[in-house]
């Protein structure tokens, strides 16, 4: 199942923009323009770090908003930690919500052990009466509410939701384990290092003209195939973002990525390959394509996700967990999955959440659920409003130059 497939169980259908051309027929008259209405309060949750030691006890005169570079009046300020307020100062029309909704989604192809003690202290150490979580394994997604808490101890529900866990990962990406082991028997074949058909199987001989033409067709298809099971559908990304916006409180979602290898033709056996097929244009042609230039053809609106996710009101942290590819004689593994970690990297920097690599996932969740759990949660209305649908550039400093604030980066004006 593809993470395009993952990320649908959330999302409602998204409506494509229609953009059209000028035209050249006579202009018909502007409609009158309604009267822009009194600008919504906007709350932003904001976290200030020394080091990594999170600042508390800053005042109203400590922070500054600026909204599209303009200053903008504070109205108020509340010092929250965890699911509760600490502090406040100044007043607004209604108390913040601070319930708090977790999201943890699994783009894996292969099971990480380490992953259940990832869960065992998430369940155990970071989930409060009255927190809601959603877990979303390659199969499908999973809610536990405070009343599914009341029901099982939390190491219990920790260990059914591993059991489940391993289980959709191994039976939803049977195919793209398939297709990684073709691509690898393929590699080895085009490398002569295997017997092909019509060869001499004890001896392993030297692959024919014809052979390793078929071959790498083979390949090329295959690879098509493997980048299908990767694709990422950015329309159903930038749904999943709008259907956060519509839920209270404070929300957190962790994606869970985990570094992915395709087999290609190791840089020696290249090398001596395009040495013997000088005369050959095609097989050339073939592996300056798939083994010298190639690249995955990915084409996302960074932008347009980025604001659709700050726009949510979520804390987006990726927690990438690197993996030590496999060794198979001369074959070289060529990481597939820089493009993921680019694009959430990005989300993640522009919510006010945070990207780690680690082979340690319960490291890595520990590290992004401290940075979450304290914040100042201030509450502004923008002067002037925004036109309608479009994205308002957002940012929050403090007195100290040398703090480290985070904070979403902007919001869609409503």
């Amino acid at each position: 199942m593809t993470f395009q497939k993952k990320l649908a169980v959330f999302a409602a259908a998204l409506a494509l923009l229609a953009f059209l051309a000028p035209s050249s027929r006579p202009q018909e008259a502007a409609p009158a323009q309604a009267h822009p209405q009194p600008a919504a309060t906007v709350p932003v949750a904001v976290r200030v770090f020394d080091g990594g030691r999170f600042v508390g006890g800053l005042t109203l005169g400590d922070f500054e908003v600026q909204l599209n570079g303009a200053p903008q009046k504070i109205e108020a300020l509340y010092e929250i930690d965890k699911n509760a307020v600490v502090r406040k100062e100044g007043e607004t029309a209604a108390p913040p919500d601070t319930s708090r909704r977790f999201y943890l989604l699994f783009q894996m192809y292969e099971y990480n052990p380490k992953v259940s003690e990832a869960l065992r202290y998430f369940f155990n150490s970071v989930l409060l009466p009255g927190d809601t979580l959603e877990i979303q394994t390659p199969v499908k997604s999973y809610m536990l509410t405070p009343q599914a808490f009341a029901q099982k101890p939390k190491d219990v529900l920790a260990k059914e939701m591993d059991d489940i866990l391993r289980k959709d990962i191994n039976r939803a990406n049977f195919v793209y384990k398939e297709l990684v082991r073709e691509l690898r028997r393929l590699v080895q074949g085009i490398e002569g290092t295997t017997p092909v058909a019509g060869g001499d199987e004890a001896s392993g001989a030297n692959v024919s003209l014809f052979g390793m033409e078929q071959m790498m067709n083979q390949y090329r298809d295959s690879l098509i195939k493997l980048e299908a099971q990767q694709a990422v559908d950015q329309n159903k990304i930038v749904a999943f973002a709008q259907a956060l916006k519509k839920q209270g409180g404070r929300k957190f979602l962790f994606l869970f990525c985990q570094q992915e290898y395709r087999p290609e033709i190791s840089p020696q056996s290249l090398n001596a390959l395009i040495d013997s097929n000088q005369d050959n244009q095609t097989v050339l042609a073939d592996l300056h394509d798939l083994f010298q230039v190639y690249h995955k053809n990915v084409s996302y609106d960074v932008k347009r996700v980025v604001e659709a996710y700050c726009d949510s009101g979520a804390d987006v942290s990726i927690l990438f967990m690197r993996k030590t590819p496999e060794r198979f004689g001369g074959i070289n593994m060529r990481e597939q999955s820089e493009d993921m970690y680019k694009l959430f990297s990005r989300v993640a920097a522009a919510t006010g959440g945070i990207a780690e690599t680690t082979q340690n996932p319960t490291a890595e969740i520990q590290d992004a659920v401290r940075a979450a759990e304290m914040y100042y949660l201030l509450a502004f209305k923008p002067a002037p409003a925004g036109t309608a649908g479009t994205f308002q550039s957002l940012a929050v400093k403090v007195a100290r130059k040398d703090f480290k604030v985070l904070s979403r980066q902007g919001f869609i004006a409503e």
